[in-house]
């Protein structure tokens, strides 16, 4: 073992802590007062973690691979410093992919560049900071068309530090899934890799991107709701993008590829749908926006400011087509229930007070910012959903915050009503002598008293003097 010269005096406190008093140290085994010393692989000094000179002399030093036995040695020790290497996974795709599959070996001119340009980053690698215990931890996330990446760090003295890098190759279906999906996987698998620092620390994600509408959406299904409830258990933070203090973060400042994104393409048109609702309680809207491709965003939205039934739409408006800026949208079609928005927007109808005034000019110059942009009015029984979500937020408690998860019931609690008609008197069925519960000779009783009933109309006419009765008696004899 070894021991910098801080933890010597506290070295016999953690052997009584640890009810270790009959433990014998070998001295030829131990290093005291040091200034740093290897551990599990990585080299441990003042500074923080640092990546181990010999591994990292043994890949600068390495020739290009002639072999694929070659080629997965210098995988092999790429892997060993995975923790100190920004998008390790982008970084070695051109290598990964000439290892796919059982095609012939051959080392490309974009192997080549990869290779030297992971050389050039290997010369200047990170050293990792140690958290300290109850501090927030920051994770950035990164998404490109073959991987996701993410990056934890910790912030000392206004400096962020870096803690750890993950990567992950995406599998062939998640490389179909949406762009949204795709950030909210990050997350997930950063959870999963660095599952002890999520569980000791407060985790805030900087994002432009609405991940935490996402993954609350009271509508979600499938794996969305399961990545909600298995990141239910971290306290984990979702606020707006800030400016990275660290060059190591350079990677992580474009989160979305911005061009060739399967969302995002030219001719796409997502939709909105907005409404905004007045009570007792107070006023809210809901926005509901939905991708050509399915995924949808729903959000409610509760105004604290006092606000009318027609100020609520338009807040509701504004707000949906500044989240569709936010996701970098080009093509919109929104949706609403009032004929005053729509109408003050098309030139219609003319606003009679300045307040009034102001919510039009605001919506026409956030609507010029996109390449195609139309609203129209629809029924309200057209726009169920956002004025289900408008309904939430204007009549729930403002100081409350809460996920309303939705299931499904596919079956009554009860079961249906089993009718059995019969054709002939069971006289010869039953034994006067057989003892039957008294459920059961009830249950009998009725029924044959119900079959002589029909009977004496089908043979006789006879029908009950009530008349709702008698209606009942001809409905049954027809089947």
């Amino acid at each position: 073992m070894w021991c910098t010269s801080k933890n010597v005096v506290h070295l016999q406190e953690c052997f009584e802590r640890l009810n270790l008093h009959n433990m014998k140290l070998n001295p030829a085994k131990c290093r005291f007062a040091v200034t740093s010393g290897e551990f599990l692989g990585y080299l441990g000094t003042y500074r923080g973690i640092e990546a181990n000179p010999k591994q990292i002399t043994a890949l600068i030093e390495m020739v290009p691979p002639r072999t694929k036995r070659e080629l997965q040695i210098l995988t092999g020790r790429v892997a060993a410093l995975n923790c100190f290497i920004s998008r390790s996974t982008d970084k070695c795709l051109p290598f990964y992919e000439t290892l796919k599959g059982n095609k012939k070996f051959e080392w490309s001119e974009e192997c080549e560049k990869a290779f030297q340009h992971l050389k050039h980053y290997l010369a200047t690698l990170p050293v990792l900071a140690k958290p300290v215990e109850g501090e927030p931890l920051f994770l950035y996330i990164a998404v490109s068309t073959t991987a996701v990446s993410g990056v934890l760090i910790r912030e000392e003295r206004g400096k962020q530090k870096p803690i750890f890098y993950v990567s992950k190759t995406l599998l062939d279906a998640e490389t179909r899934y949406p762009m949204m999906e795709k950030l909210a996987l990050v997350v997930v698998m950063s959870a999963r890799k660095l599952r002890p620092y999520f569980q000791s620390h407060t985790v805030v994600v900087p994002t432009s991107f609405p991940i935490r509408t996402i993954l609350h959406s009271p509508s979600q299904l499938g794996r969305l709701a399961k990545w909600a409830i298995e990141l239910s258990e971290y306290d984990i933070e979702y606020r707006a993008t800030t400016c990275a203090k660290s060059q190591v973060l350079a990677d992580f400042l474009v989160e979305l590829p911005t061009e060739g994104a399967p969302d995002q393409e030219p001719n796409s048109t997502w939709t909105l749908y907005v409404d905004g609702s007045l009570s007792q309680q107070g006023s809210g809207f809901g926005i509901r926006l939905a991708s050509p491709t399915g995924e949808v965003l729903e959000q409610s939205f509760r105004l604290i400011f006092h606000a009318s039934n027609n100020e609520a739409e338009y807040e509701a408006l504004i707000a949906g087509l500044r989240l569709a800026r936010g996701l970098k949208i080009r093509n919109l079609h929104a949706y609403c229930d009032s004929q005053l928005v729509a109408s003050q927007f098309s030139g219609e109808y003319e606003a009679r007070d300045e307040k009034m005034e102001a919510y039009p000019t605001l919506v026409k110059d956030v609507a010029r910012k996109f390449d195609q942009f139309a609203l129209t009015r629809i029924p309200r029984a057209e726009n169920t959903q956002a004025d289900a979500l408008a309904a939430l937020a204007s009549s729930s408690d403002p100081g409350l915050s809460r996920v309303i998860p939705v299931d499904f019931i596919e079956h009554p609690s009860i079961g249906p009503a089993v009718a059995i008609n019969l054709i002939n008197e069971p006289e010869d069925d039953i034994d006067e002598n057989d003892n039957h519960p008294a459920a059961n000779q009830s249950d009998y009783g009725f029924s044959r008293l119900w079959m002589e009933t029909i009977l004496a109309y089908i043979t006789n006419g006879e029908l009950p003097s009530e008349k709702w009765a008698a209606r009942k008696i001809k409905t049954q004899a027809a089947r």
